[in-house]
Order: C-alpha cells, then structure tokens, then sequence
C-alpha cells in the first residue's frame, strides 16, 4: 500500500480544488472578463489560503522543536546528574576500599585474608 504524506495529499486536495473551481467558472454562462476576474479572485483566495496554512505548519514545527528541545535539555540534565552521582559513589568505594586494604597491610591480615581464600590441597 502506497501512503503519501499529509502535506502531499493537502497538496493534491488544494490542487483539485482549484482545478474544480476554475472548470466550473470556465462553463459557466458569464462574459470573458467577469469569468477571469472570479478565477482570478478564487485563485488569490486560494493562495492565501495555502500561505496561511503554511505559516499554522511553520508555527506548530517551531512549537514541537522547542517542546523537544526543552525535553532534551531536561533529560541531559537529568543524565548528568546521575553522572555525577554514580561518579561520587564510584569515588567513595574506591577510597573505602583503598581503606581497607591499607588497613588489612598495616596490621598484617592481608597476607591471612588471602591465604584463607586460597583452595587447600590434600597431601598423599
């Protein structure tokens, strides 16, 4: 199934409009220049028409990029400041466990700590 975008089906819906319009203003029963006249005052109106929809697209298209922007800005705000926490606990457990291991060297357990985890062997 083919789709086409709403701004290329408003396009073809405009363009069948005036297409339609000017037909019906070509057949009916009006002198030469009355005719041309209303084509010409439909065809203004039309244009305004499409000018005045375009600048609503470009309006709502500004108005969705700074709602998304401001969304983005507040998201990444919110990211570093998880950041910076997650880099601040980093910080605090590895000073804890600088601690503990300069404590297990000073009092000599380290080298106990170690050897109890160590597998023991059966001798034959």
């Amino acid at each position: 199934m083919n789709r086409c975008s709403a701004g290329a089906a408003f396009g073809a819906f405009v363009g069948g409009a005036i297409l339609g319009g000017a037909i019906a203003l070509l057949l009916a029963p009006r002198s030469g220049a009355e005719t041309r006249g209303m084509i010409r005052d439909f065809v203004d109106d039309e244009i305004d028409a499409i000018k005045d929809k375009a600048l609503d697209a470009r309006e709502y298209a500004a108005d969705t990029l700074d709602k998304y922007k401001r969304r983005a800005r507040r998201v990444v705000g919110e990211l570093e400041g998880m950041v910076a926490e997650a880099r601040e606990n980093a910080a605090v457990g590895v000073s804890h466990a600088a601690d503990l291991i300069a404590g297990h060297e000073m009092t000599g357990t380290g080298a106990r700590v170690a050897s109890s985890r160590m597998p023991k062997t059966t001798k034959r």
